[in-house]
């Protein structure tokens, strides 16, 4: 960091390589150095997608001052009072410190016991000891509270259809998984302006940099979010949370201030299944596909559930595990979540004035809707050696 006086302020420059300089407000000095936010230092962005893409160790750290410095450039592009552009940068640096250890990896099983790390990003904002910092910046922690609650006039540039937070991980993750990218986000904050009925709406000339924020989205899930090594690995750490907290050794409240190395220490430490889980994992010997089914499932009721309910998805995991002859943690059930792309909410200024969606606006953008779903897919993951049983007894159990 490179500090320097700016009259009676100090600025600090963070050299950043997706934004190149990011300077940092004195206001937000001592909130960045809270053990807090340092913390995000040592969260993966991406859980464990670093077994797949060995590049993909960034945290979560610069992920929100990635976010800040957008939201910085909305709010001066966007003609934004002092006040609403102070708070909408303190939302976005700060719309993360709430996130478990692995980040969605641990999402994912928490907000299934009615956890969510917004929930907690609000507390510790609002009330924590983040909130008296941001008091003394002559920030009010409330409204920043709600914005990076999603609520309140700046909560479309916050958690929106294009907001700081989503530009910054599109432009970050394929980055570091070195997937290419042509997402232009000086662009896209200057071709936006408010709106009273949909938060934000691209100008008619925004229309191509849109495209190519969505195409890139579309793009990325197949190649990282969704690619299934990653899904495996994610799934096997999941398997390891979920037996440590059974065996009555941790709760998610408990967990879910740790860090990554503070949870894999943990899980190692607590024998076992949990141990095992994570031995592989360090060993690099994941789970292989011993089932697969395609984008027809996303639509199957009876998947869904095994999406949302933990419960139904062990039970499935026992059920073809004892057809198979495993043990019940060789057997991985992954059912994710269909893609969904909140850009398509977005709306453009017609020439006569009047927003339309953008996917009347752009054939690209409708074909795109159209093929959402087809690189989705769901599996069962199990050992190497196991993949033969596994996968004939996956097969009678969902066909």
């Amino acid at each position: 960091m490179d500090r320097r006086r700016l009259g009676a302020r100090v600025a600090v420059t963070v050299r950043d390589p997706i934004h190149g300089s990011i300077r940092i407000d004195d206001w937000a000095l001592p909130v960045i150095d809270h053990p807090v936010y340092q913390r995000l230092r040592r969260v993966q962005q991406l859980g464990t997608a670093h077994l797949v893409y060995p590049g993909a160790h960034h945290k979560r750290f610069e992920h929100g001052l990635g976010a800040y410095h957008l939201a910085g450039l909305l709010a001066e592009a966007l003609g934004l009072p002092g006040e609403d552009a102070l708070t909408l940068r303190a939302a976005a640096l700060l719309h993360d410190v709430g996130h478990g250890p692995f980040s969605h990896a641990f999402e994912e099983l928490a907000r299934h016991v009615g956890h969510r790390h917004e929930e907690t990003t609000g507390d510790l904002v609002r009330w924590g000891p983040l909130s008296d910092l941001l008091r003394r910046g002559g920030l009010d922690p409330v409204a920043v509270g709600e914005a990076v609650a999603g609520r309140g006039p700046l909560a479309p540039l916050v958690a929106g259809s294009l907001d700081a937070d989503r530009m910054d991980y599109l432009l970050r993750d394929a980055h570091y998984t070195g997937v290419r990218s042509s997402v232009d986000p000086d662009r896209l904050v200057h071709v936006v302006e408010p709106h009273e009925a949909h938060g934000i709406v691209l100008r008619e000339s925004g229309i191509i940099a849109a495209e190519a924020l969505l195409t890139m989205r579309f793009l990325m899930y197949p190649a990282v979010y969704l690619h299934h090594t990653v899904r495996a690995s994610e799934r096997m750490l999941q398997r390891a949370v979920q037996e440590h907290i059974a065996a009555g050794a941790a709760t998610f409240d408990g967990l879910k201030t740790e860090t990554d190395d503070g949870l894999l220490h943990r899980l190692r430490a607590a024998g076992g299944v949990p141990a095992e889980l994570v031995r592989r994992l360090d060993e690099r010997r994941l789970y292989k596909r011993a089932f697969e089914g395609g984008p027809d499932g996303a639509d199957r009721e009876d998947l869904r559930r095994f999406a949302d309910d933990p419960a139904a998805r062990l039970g499935l995991e026992e059920e073809i595990a004892d057809a198979a002859g495993v043990p019940s943690h060789h057997v991985l059930v992954d059912v994710p979540h269909a893609p969904r792309f909140r850009e398509f909410g977005l709306h453009v200024l017609g020439r006569d004035g009047e927003p339309v969606p953008l996917r009347e606006a752009s054939t690209l953008v409708q074909a795109l809707e159209r093929a959402r779903l087809d690189h989705w897919r769901y599996w069962v993951f199990s050992p190497r050696r196991d993949v033969g049983h596994v996968g004939e007894a996956a097969r009678r159990a969902l066909a």
